[in-house]
Formats: C-alpha cells, structure tokens, sequence
C-alpha cells in the first residue's frame, strides 16, 4: 500500500500545501493556530441558550478567535454519540461542558468518555467529583460567602438559602460557602430544599421547574413570622426570576417583603425585574477565555499529568432587592 502511494505521490507531483505540526495545529508564520472541540453533553440543547453559560461561550470564541484558532462545537445530549471531529482527531483539546449532579458512568463503559479523556480536555463550570482533567469555573464558595456578607452588612440576621436542585454540584458549593459565612457572622441560616431525585438520567433540564420553586416559596411563607428569614439566597439568576413569580402569587413583593441575592448576574435574563435583582457576578465570560488558556497550555505540555483547578473571583452587583433592616 505504501509503494503505490508513493508511486501515486510521485506520478501527480504532489505536493503539500502546507505541514502540520504533531499537535494538529497549522504551522502559520511560526505560530500555531490550533482547532478546538467544545462538547456540552447530559443536559438539554437549551443549555447554551441561559445566559451565563452563553457568556462562557463567548469568551471562548473570543479567545480561540484572538489565537487564530478554530472552534468546533457538539451538542449531545445523551451522551450517546462521539462526535465526528473527535472521532477523525480534528481537533488538538476539549473544553467539556457537563451535567452538574450525579455521577458520571464508568469510563470503560461509556465511548464519549473515552474519547474525551484521550486528548487535551479542560472542563467548564463544573466538574463531578468522578470527573478527571482541568476545570474552569468562577469560585461558587466565595460567590456565597459574598451573599452571606451583603445580607448581614443590610442588617438580615435571620436568612435562608433556597435550593430547588439538590445535589446540583455548583448550586452545593454556592450553599455550603453561604451557610458557614453565615453563621461565622453570628446569624441564624436554614437551608429550604427538596429531596433529591435518584437515580438522575440524560439529559438533565437545563432549567429549575417553576413547581419546584413555588414549593419552597410555601415552606418559607408557611414558617411563623418570628422565625422566618427576612432574606433568601439562591444559587442562580433563572431561579432568582421563579421566586419573583412565586411570590407575587402569594401576593408578596422582593424587596418589601423579602430580601432576595442571587449568583450569575445573567443581565438579559433579569433587566425586566423590579426591584432590580442584586446578584453575584461570577464573571462567566472570564471564566470562558480562562478555560481556552488553561488548555493551550494542557495542549503545549501533554507530559503533565497533575489535574489543575482554575477558578475566577465572582464581585457582588448590588441593585434593588435586598432592604436595609433597622
């Protein structure tokens, strides 16, 4: 096979039109323009539609553009498939974006998996714990201790934290960080949450159901007023908008009758809200061109094999839905 090949190469004049380096980037001027892979996999197609995540989007494309680099993108919500350009090793790295509760499958027995882990991979917010590889997020712990402070600095010494998605991994780090915060600042926290659904199968939604958040708003309402939280925190802006709704059919205004902080300072999503929602921005488009370097680097250094957390600090945006208590 090799000598007619090679009888072929030599009978058209083949020539190359340009060489590739052993990374599979394309040598340009001395530089490397590299093609990277972008796989969201266990979660509904609708996920690259929220906001933060969107905004995690861009600041990759950014920062694959600024290399001049390519990006390719799959979508599978199963988890049932390899995409043809892992497949055909069309691309130098991942950036891996997957589900944020349960367990991952054991990797012998799932094919994406393999895949995944054979090349340079970097995953993006949010990592399960039997996860392996880089990952990139914002710092959800500090995002709650930042929650926890901005409510005691307004006077709220009774709170709680609303968590419509148990077991979620972000949403649990963004609680345990509020909760300790909370009580190293000398307030009383209670934790409002539904029992977790096991076993868990994809795709996950990508968003909170309404129902569930209603459910919480009428265990919170329900309590006596005496030892009601008089603020509540939540891990993301889309659960932050079904509170809203929640509590105006309990006849109930944030602000007046609640104060509410959240995480994500998803902008589109909240604009309409009155009061304007104080929320936590976690920087997610930073969070996206950190990921892209992180693994430029993982790609320039295949020897390394120590596993490396990169995470942004979230600040606080402070509007409208947290009174001040006297």
């Amino acid at each position: 096979m090799r000598e007619r090949i090679l009888a072929a190469v030599k009978s058209l004049n083949y020539q190359r039109l340009r060489k590739r380096s052993a990374r599979r980037g394309v040598i340009r001027g001395g530089s490397q323009a590299v093609t990277i892979g972008l796989v969201c996999f266990g979660m509904e197609d609708a996920l690259v539609e929220l906001p933060v995540v969107s905004a995690a989007l861009h600041g990759i494309e950014t920062a694959i553009s600024a290399e001049g680099g390519t990006l390719m993108f799959a979508s599978i919500p199963r988890g049932d498939r390899v995409p043809s350009f892992l497949l055909e090793n069309r691309v130098a790295g991942l950036i891996v974006k997957g589900p944020n509760q349960g367990e991952l499958p054991a990797t012998a027995d799932h094919d994406l998996l393999r895949h995944i882990y054979r090349v340079p991979h970097v995953w993006l917010m949010g990592r399960l714990r039997t996860a392996h590889g880089d990952h990139c997020n914002f710092d959800a712990d500090a995002a709650g201790r930042i929650a926890a402070e901005h409510l005691r600095a307004k006077g709220h010494t009774r709170v709680a934290f609303l968590n419509p998605k148990p077991g979620h991994a972000q949403f649990e780090t963004v609680k345990l960080g509020f909760v300790e915060r909370t009580r190293a600042l000398g307030s009383t926290v209670e934790v409002l949450e539904l029992p977790a659904i096991s076993p868990l199968t994809w795709p996950l939604p990508s968003r909170t159901s309404q129902e569930n958040v209603d459910q919480l708003a009428h265990l919170w309402w329900a309590q006596p007023k005496a030892q009601r939280a008089t603020a509540i925190a939540v891990g993301a802006d889309t659960t932050a908008v079904q509170i809203y709704s929640a509590l105006s059919r309990l006849g109930l205004q944030v602000g007046r009758d609640v104060g509410l902080v959240s995480c994500n300072d998803e902008k589109s999503l909240i604009m309409g809200l009155n009061p304007p929602l104080t929320t936590v921005n976690v920087c997610a488009e930073a969070v996206g061109r950190n990921a892209v370097a992180r693994l430029l680097w993982r790609i320039r250094q295949p020897a390394d094999e120590i596993a490396v957390e990169v995470l942004i600090q979230p600040v606080l945006t402070e509007r409208g839905s947290v009174p001040t208590r006297p």
